[in-house]
């Protein structure tokens, strides 16, 4: 088959990994590098557009280094994530900057990224073909910085660009996964691979990234009467506050929320800003993710059975949704809920989004969830 550029956004999108820096006054404390002062460094994951369906990675590690003093501060470690692997599907990152991690750094420049990830990731294209390909080094860049290094299971890549952190300022550093070098070979073969580059983005550049932030974790202490409730990613939490979402545009959002906090299902908060200092987020746009096996299909009512988290079930109305891939009874899909309705003998949960991974061939059996970041 012939190469087909592709990964993280593909074709004509732009996908970019953002490291927002925020300083504050404080005492000095983590990783090396010493100083006086510490900041608050919030990771992001974005896309622009994207061909497939599914682009899974898996990210181990990011630290910011400085290749002159030594200083090091680890953004993100598997220790900030000790349950499972932090898991992305990037081609679902459309237009939103995904909080992946908060750490606490020194407060002294950097001047470089290193990146640790699996070498596996999983593409799945437009007519919804999954394919495990693997990273291969990026061609013709023998001896450069920004290049991939691949050992065994795991890959590197080390990026330059200045993140100068520094105390009651705000910096931003991208980086951009140039999609024009980026070559998928062999799709849907035990071959394929994918070839990549990256650059960073920084300063003037950030003027056209107008995104809104998004950060998904679990619902806790809700609260329906203040329209408030804690979101808790990792070992953060933040305060999430939702009186300004309309009942026209999420229908009886408390009941969804209430089935998200009961059934422990992946929430996503989607905001103009987060307040990092207060950890409070006004939200403008929630939704609640789900994936499970697909029964009573009936396209004249537009809903369907889905079946998750070991036996629970769900009626889910798609007539509104946006559906990607063949939807049928036995399939395996990941619903974005954005709302609720309960009528006189009919309760079932609103999706916006409905994406078929698979079909299943064996009975239902607990298969365990993506439990993707985005």
């Amino acid at each position: 088959m012939g190469k087909k550029k592709a990964f993280i956004g593909v074709i004509a999108g732009t996908a970019l990994l953002i490291l927002t820096v925020t300083i504050f006054n404080s005492c000095s404390g983590g990783n090396s590098g010493g100083g006086t002062s510490t900041g608050t460094v919030a990771l992001y994951a974005t896309d622009n557009m994207s061909d497939y369906k599914q682009v899974i990675v898996t990210i181990n590690k990011v630290t910011a280094l400085n290749t002159g003093s030594t200083a090091t501060c680890d953004v993100l470690t598997t220790m900030t994530t000790p349950s499972t692997p932090l898991k992305i599907n990037i081609a679902n990152l459309s237009n939103v900057l995904q909080l992946l991690s908060v750490a606490e750094c020194p407060a002294v420049p950097y001047n470089r990224l290193h990146i640790e990830f699996d070498k596996s990731v999983d593409l799945m294209n437009s007519a919804g073909t999954p394919t495990a390909c693997s990273f291969v080094s990026y061609k013709d860049e023998a001896n450069h910085v920004n290049r991939l290094y691949c050992n065994g299971e795991s890959c590197s890549l080390d990026v330059n660009g200045a993140i100068n952190v520094l105390v009651n300022q705000y910096n931003k550093v991208a980086l951009d996964f140039r999609l024009k070098d980026f070559d998928v070979d062999n799709f849907g073969t035990p071959s394929c691979s994918v070839t990549m580059k990256v650059s960073p983005i920084h300063g003037k550049e950030f003027e056209h990234l107008y995104r809104h932030e998004a950060i998904t974790g679990l619902v806790t202490n809700l609260t329906a009467s203040t329209d408030t409730f804690t979101l808790l990613k990792h070992h953060h939490s933040f305060t999430v506050l939702y009186s300004g979402i309309t009942s026209s545009q999420q229908p009886a959002l408390d009941d969804l929320l209430l089935r998200a906090h009961q059934d422990g299902l992946r929430t996503q908060v989607t905001t103009s800003t987060i307040d990092y200092a207060n950890k409070t987020i006004e939200a403008s746009e929630i939704f609640v993710k789900v994936e499970g096996l697909v029964s009573n299909l009936t396209t004249t009512n537009h809903t369907f059975t889905l079946t998750y988290k070991k036996g629970n079930t769900m009626t889910v109305d798609f007539s509104k949704a946006v559906v990607k891939g063949s939807l049928a009874n036995d399939a395996w899909a990941e619903i974005k809920l954005y709302g609720y309705y309960n009528g006189l003998s009919t309760e079932k949960f609103l999706a916006s989004r409905v994406e078929v991974e698979y079909e299943c061939t064996e009975p239902y059996d607990h298969k365990k969830e993506m439990n993707t970041e985005d």
